[in-house]
């Protein structure tokens, strides 16, 4: 491997385990939250819920909370590198390591990818052992559910990138939860399967194959439920991984543009 480029890799890796140790100070106090809102919610929906003639499976909503999290674990990385943006631009001095800027940003990414990845690992044991009498997972698939987590935290690191370089200003994160975030979310598939929405609307199920979180939802669903129920397994692994590029390169263009380095 060519010397700078081997400089560059110990860089990005410095960057990375630079960013961990940070997460790792606060990682305690977040688990304990996610753990909280993921027991509350299949508490509510596995005995409350029915008492209004709503039946959901302890199973459906835990890997849907598994996800969820996967989704929105991004949202603490994304709200302080805008607030650094906004404020004291500390981004400036990693701009001066040697490190080409494409590949900073794309730390950026990864970054926030890992930290997702962690803080949702713990939900589906948890969520088991909660509830071990109501939950059998006979299609659980270990290594897909793996799979499918890598790649949709993979997904969320560059998501969130693209959300960073459209966010001009820490006040406007309110409009990107309202505008962005939870209409995904929404018609991602929290409480429902494409396959559910398509026998009530086809129209709006076939619109909604360009939502990448539905793919998220419907390929943790593959890799634990019933496969029958989803969207092929693979079909949500490549589309998500599809969606990485554009994601990763829109926002590269614009935090470049925006930090005046093009």
């Amino acid at each position: 491997m060519p010397q700078h480029l081997l400089i560059q890799l110990q860089v990005f890796l410095q960057l990375i385990k630079r960013d961990f140790t940070i997460f790792l100070s606060t990682a305690f106090d977040n688990y304990i939250n996610t753990l909280c809102w993921v027991l509350l919610s299949l508490l509510v929906y596995q005995f409350i819920m029915p008492q209004l003639g709503y039946n959901y499976q302890a199973d459906f909503i835990l890997v849907s909370c598994v996800i969820s999290k996967t989704f929105y674990g991004v949202m603490t990385g994304v709200a302080t590198t805008v607030a650094d943006l906004d404020g004291d631009k500390m981004i400036t001095y990693d701009m001066t390591l040697p490190i080409s800027h494409d590949l900073l940003f794309i730390k950026i990414a990864i970054s926030n990818a890992i930290h997702a990845f962690l803080l949702s690992l713990l939900i589906m044991p948890a969520g088991k052992l909660l509830l071990w009498n109501y939950m059998t997972l006979p299609f659980f698939n270990f290594p897909k559910f793996i799979l499918i987590m890598l790649i949709s935290s993979l997904f969320s690191g560059f998501f969130s990138l693209f959300l960073i370089s459209i966010t001009k200003t820490v006040m406007d994160i309110e409009d990107l939860w309202c505008g962005v975030l939870f209409p995904l979310f929404a018609l991602g598939g929290f409480q429902f399967t494409w396959k559910i929405m398509y026998t009530i609307t086809p129209i709006m199920s076939y619109i909604n194959l360009i939502n990448p979180v539905m793919y998220m939802f419907e390929g943790m669903r593959g890799a634990t439920l019933d496969p029958s129920l989803s969207i092929s397994f693979w079909i949500c692994c490549m589309t998500l991984i599809t969606y990485c590029i554009p994601m990763g390169f829109i926002g590269i263009f614009l935090l470049k543009r925006r930090l005046d380095t093009i």
